[in-house]
């Protein structure tokens, strides 16, 4: 099956573009002259345009295929990733905005690929495999990025991650007469951002699990984005052992992304398992408040891990859930715009953080905003009018 592979490589590239501007952070933020703590405001340009760009690219995935679709997502965030090289400000707000919207499009192309192919009994699986993608480029982006600036400079390990990802869209090609199929696209229905919305508006099963994931997403990309910045400065870690933290937590992730969705076939209860995944990042994300210089290092990866396995760890789950619930024939679109919210909870909780911790010169504040913040995802699964 040549669905599965194409979306898990192609999602693991747009996934690092995603996460290298936090693994960036302490060693750019210098030369570009704002603080590192700013990489929060960065993750939320990035999610405003995923955003926008996931339920517009839901969309349009019957039209253009999935495949095609992929492809534009790569090439984005790669020029995205690239134009940081040139260390100013405001380019770096635009730098931000155009990875955003390489990486809305990468789920929903995905999902669409991978839903007529997959049966409804191991759905939740076979999401979660491909949905390890979103970690494993975290761990890439936590390994490589550290190691290829104590080689040649933060900007050399720019332009590597983001060639690299093009590269990766130019061998997508191949594939596209095999997976994208003229007739379906020709046949399919015109369809766009606002068609999207509508459909999560008209449908409250997608409206139930859409505001879990506003909740739990503010709580992911938040830990992602200041894990590196907060274990060098509260735990005096350097980049490269901050990085390898990040890193296990992505790894982390990913295996529990397999987990979790093996969990929710053989209980058939994908809402049970997230009610559990809330629960413990709550607890994960009180501990973290304790965390100091004086930890050893091997505690701090252990905390991590298991932070990462659980706020990191829910998606497939997740984007199973919104495959089976959508509507026949409409995944890519109801994908899109159920994202389209967890991307907005991206956009809300790390500037919210960064808010906190300037008011309060207090991690301990911050990490205690996102277990609340998981509780209320906990919450909204819970509640039934």
């Amino acid at each position: 099956m040549l669905a599965l592979p194409a979306a898990v490589i192609a999602q693991t590239f747009t996934a690092a573009m995603m996460f290298a501007p936090a693994v960036l952070a302490p060693t750019a933020s210098v030369e570009i002259g704002v603080p590192a703590t700013m990489v929060g405001v960065v993750t939320a340009l990035i999610f405003i345009a995923s955003a926008i760009a996931a339920p517009a690219a839901g969309a349009r995935v019957p039209r253009v295929g999935a495949v095609r679709m992929t492809q534009f997502g790569l090439l984005l965030a790669g020029t995205g990733l690239a134009l940081s090289v040139i260390a100013h400000p405001f380019v770096i707000i635009v730098a931000a905005l155009v990875i955003g919207l390489g990486y809305g499009p990468s789920t929903p192309a995905g999902s669409a690929l991978l839903a007529e192919h997959t049966p409804p009994r191991f759905l939740n699986v076979i999401m979660s495999l491909r949905q390890t993608s979103v970690p494993l480029g975290g761990a890439l982006a936590g390994f490589a990025i550290p190691w290829l600036i104590t080689m040649g400079g933060w900007r050399m390990a720019v332009l590597v991650c983001a060639g690299a990802c093009m590269v990766i869209a130019i061998a997508l090609q191949p594939l596209r007469a095999k997976l994208d199929h003229p007739t379906a696209r020709a046949a399919a229905a015109p369809a766009g951002f606002m068609d999207a919305l509508r459909l999560l508006r008209s449908h409250a099963e997608l409206r139930r699990i859409s505001l879990t994931a506003f909740l739990f997403g503010g709580v992911q990309l938040s830990f992602a984005s200041f894990l590196v910045v907060f274990l060098v400065e509260r735990a005096e870690l350097s980049v490269v052992r901050a990085g390898a933290v990040l890193s296990a937590a992505m790894l982390s992730g990913m295996t529990g992304r397999l987990l979790w969705g093996a969990a929710a076939d053989y209980f058939r209860s994908a809402r049970g398992v997230l009610i559990a995944l809330g629960l413990v990042s709550a607890a994960c994300a009180i501990a973290m408040t304790q965390i100091n210089a004086q930890w050893p290092y091997a505690a701090i990866l252990v905390l991590a891990s298991v932070f990462g396995a659980t706020t990191l760890g829910w998606n497939g789950v997740y984007i199973g859930e919104l495959a089976r619930v959508a509507p026949p024939g409409k995944v890519a679109m109801a994908t899109g715009a159920s994202l389209a919210c967890a991307y907005f909870g991206a956009v809300v909780a790390p500037p919210l953080f960064a808010l906190v911790l300037a008011l309060t010169q207090s991690y301990g504040a911050g990490f205690t905003m996102l277990a609340v913040l998981a509780a209320a995802g906990v919450a909204s699964i819970l509640y039934r009018r």
